[in-house]
This record gives structure tokens, C-alpha cells and sequence, in this order.
């Protein structure tokens, strides 16, 4: 726990040049000054805390960086929103946009289709853009940025449940792409962590949070839960910019694999990255295997490297696991960006309830599969890449017998 003694006042008084001079140490000419609130944060508040809770840190804002801009990345907190606010960079270079500990960040998902038919009555409100909609809406100018994440990585659709997925699943892949980077910058001290921006809303809204006004959780929910694992493994192709002249493809990117550990101790790991054709669910080449891989304590280990020729390889999915004694502890999943250039018809997806879990199969890459969030149930996982060859199982709490089964939602399986 921290306390903090203001949301963004120091982004307000760069914004507005009020004067400020961190090596100025006196409190009575602060209230001179054109920014009297520097008393409150820097002299006030830290008296109180010290007096009321002596054993709470205190920090002086958020973000705060000493005598540094409120945006330097080298020390202290930074809010980072040039993800959906500020320039609106594309999600898939999250990571490289943090600092030393990111404390505001995100991409607003809609609600789940249950909570939104609490706070709609009238049936002809029932559409993204409806003005009922737009009212539970936490940001201002929503509309041009939901639309520009969408537009820039999916196949639009005018299906409400389909455009609610979108969002969601537009979330869950930028926050995936923030934490799983800044936790494997801990390697070289770049980032020291990054708070849980937002969890969850005071009222039926949609926002940046990953569980909605009922803690139904959102595909981030669990995209979090993933990568921030004790042990996870990452596998990233370099971003290549599309949105330039004739959205030219690049000849060649680089790929790389890691493994990110919270353990206490090094520990030994087999990794098997594998090249897996979007169009046919086949391997266009062989896999790689490497065993009793030495990974260090609290920290990442970088494992493997290559290239992908584009002009000689079908668009594929680089997928990767990890195991620990046998046991199999993460995987991940790196497909082609974007997301809107692929076909995923007939994936041939099979999904079989067996005593409390869903056994799930595919014949060929499925993207995001999400299942409903039905009050009572629980599931231990959702919103996940299914594999050829890769059987999952999601568990599942709170179902009776008889129980209608669980609704589920892919990327493009309306196409």
C-alpha cells in the first residue's frame, strides 16, 4: 500500500507553467507561488501520513519523478495514454512506451452483453453506437478511439455481441502486450512493475477496467493472469508498422522467446517453440525443442531467436510452451499483425463438457476464444488461443446438471 497526495497535479502545472522550483525547500513561499498546491502534496499531506501511518510509504503524486518531467522514464511512476489517449500508438509496441513503474495505462473494452442489458430497457438502444450506450461511457471522444483500435486491427461487424468481443478482445491484447513486456524489461532493470490499471467500475460502464460493475470478468482478466504467472513463456515477432503506403508487409522480422520467473530460486525448463500455418492448422516447419534450459531467479532469460521470411512462409502462428518437471506451465501465442488480415473459417473448433471441464480442440489456429460470464460460474481461464495438437482444459465452478451450457465467441467465427 501507498499513499499518494494527488492524481496529476505536477502534468497541470507543466501544462500550465506554473511556477515550480524543486530546489526550493521552503513551504511558505510555495503558497506565494502560482502553484500554491505544492504545499498540500509536499509538506501538508506527508506530516499527516507520518503522524496517522508511519508504517505507509508516501508519494508525493502520480505520476512524480523528483525534478524530472511527470513523463521521464527513468525514475518514478509514469501514466502512460499515448495507448488511446495522446497519439494513440498502436497497442502492439505497449511495452516500449513504459517506464520505470507504469501506474496508468490502458484501452476501454465494452461491458459484457448481461451487464448492459441491466441498464438498457428499451430494445432499440440495443447497438454499440446507441446514445444510451454512449452515456455509460467513462472517456471523452470514445467513439474516434474505439473506432481507430478496431478499424486498425479487426474486420468490423455490425453484430452487437460480435462488436462487444471486439472491444474486449482489443483490450485483452494490449494489456497482454504491456505487462508481458515490461515484466521481461525487469531483466535489465528497466521496469520495476506496473500497478493493475484499472480492475474494476463503480457503476455499468465501459471503460479501461477488466472486471465490469458485477466483477464479470473481462478477457484482460485472464490475458493478465497469464502473462504476470510465476512462470510464463513469451514469443514476439518485431512489429512492423502496416499503416503505411500500400500497407506493405516486411520482407523479414526477427522473432525471440523468453522466459519470465518470480521465483525465489533458478529453476530448469523445456521450451518448444512451433510454427503453426493459420490457413491449414499444419506446421510449416519443424519444431524446436530445448531441454533443462537454465532459467535465473526473478528476472527473464532470453532462450531462442530467428527470423520469419515472409516472402517464402504462409502467415503462421508462433506458439510456444513451457514445461517444469513435466508439467506444463505457460504458453503463448504470436500471430501476424494484424489481426484483420487473417481468414479464420472453418477452424474446426470442438469444445466437450466432462465433469466440471471443457476439454477444447481445434484442427486449426483459433484467436480468443471467450467464454460467457454467467453469474454463480466461475472458470479458471477464457479468452484463449487454441492450437492444433494442443488440447486445453478450462475448469469450470458452479454449473448444476441440466444447466444450459456456456455460450463462447471467437475471433471471426461469423465470417
Amino acid at each position: 500500500m501507498i499513499y499518494a497526495g494527488n492524481n496529476e497535479d505536477y502534468q497541470i502545472q507543466e501544462e500550465y507553467k506554473f511556477e515550480y522550483d524543486f530546489s526550493n525547500k521552503d513551504p511558505g513561499s510555495w503558497l506565494k507561488s502560482t502553484y500554491p498546491a505544492r504545499y498540500i502534496s509536499e509538506h501538508l499531506l506527508p506530516k499527516v501520513v507520518e503522524a496517522e501511518s508511519p508504517h505507509i510509504a508516501y508519494w508525493p503524486s502520480s505520476p512524480w519523478s523528483e525534478r524530472k518531467k511527470t513523463d521521464d522514464k527513468t525514475v518514478g511512476d509514469l501514466h502512460q495514454w499515448n495507448v488511446w489517449h495522446g497519439t494513440q500508438e498502436k497497442y502492439q509496441i505497449f511495452d516500449s512506451l513504459g517506464g520505470r513503474f507504469n501506474s496508468e495505462f490502458g484501452m476501454e473494452a465494452f461491458l459484457h452483453i448481461q451487464t448492459i442489458q441491466h441498464f438498457v430497457k428499451d430494445s432499440s438502444q440495443m447497438y454499440p453506437q446507441s446514445h444510451t450506450l454512449d452515456f455509460h461511457n467513462k472517456a471523452d471522444g470514445h467513439e474516434r478511439r474505439i473506432a481507430t483500435y478496431l478499424v486498425e486491427n479487426f474486420r468490423t461487424t455490425t453484430n452487437f455481441e460480435a462488436y462487444i468481443h471486439l472491444t474486449q478482445l482489443a483490450q485483452s491484447e494490449a494489456l497482454m502486450f504491456a505487462y508481458r513486456g515490461w515484466r521481461r524489461q525487469w531483466q535489465d532493470w528497466k521496469c520495476g512493475g506496473a500497478l493493475v490499471w484499472q480492475l474494476n467500475d463503480c457503476w455499468p460502464v465501459t471503460s479501461w477496467a477488466i472486471v465490469d460493475y458485477f466483477l464479470r470478468k473481462k478477457p484482460a482478466y485472464y490475458a493478465m493472469y497469464r502473462v504476470l504467472a510465476p512462470i510464463t513463456v513469451g514469443v514476439r515477432r518485431v512489429h512492423h508498422d502496416w499503416s503505411v503506403c500500400h500497407a506493405r508487409p516486411a520482407k523479414t522480422l526477427a522473432w525471440d522467446l523468453w522466459i519470465s520467473s518470480s521465483e525465489v530460486k533458478d529453476v530448469r525448463v523445456d521450451v518448444e517453440p512451433r510454427f503453426i500455418s493459420i490457413a491449414t492448422g499444419k506446421d510449416i516447419k519443424a519444431a524446436i525443442v530445448e531441454k533443462g534450459v537454465h532459467v535465473v531467479a526473478n528476472g527473464a532469460t532470453d532462450v531462442l531467436s530467428g527470423e520469419i521470411e515472409n516472402a517464402n512462409e504462409e502467415p503462421h502462428v508462433l506458439a510456444a510452451r513451457v514445461w517444469v518437471n513435466g508439467e506444463l506451465r505457460s504458453r503463448d501465442a504470436d500471430w501476424p499483425q494484424p489481426l484483420k488480415y487473417l481468414q479464420f473459417n472453418d477452424r474446426g473448433l470442438k469444445i466437450s463438457s466432462k465433469g466440471g471441464q471443457l476439454h477444447i480442440t481445434t484442427e486449426k489456429p483459433v484467436k480468443g476464444l471467450t467464454f460467457e460470464e454467467r453469474e454463480g460460474v466461475l472458470l479458471n481461464d477464457s479468452a484463449i488461443d487454441v492450437l492444433p495438437g494442443d488440447e486445453q482444459v478450462v475448469t469450470v465452478r458452479g454449473m448444476k446438471e441440466g444447466d444450459t451450457p456456456l455460450t463462447w465467441r471467437y475471433l471471426g467465427q461469423d465470417d
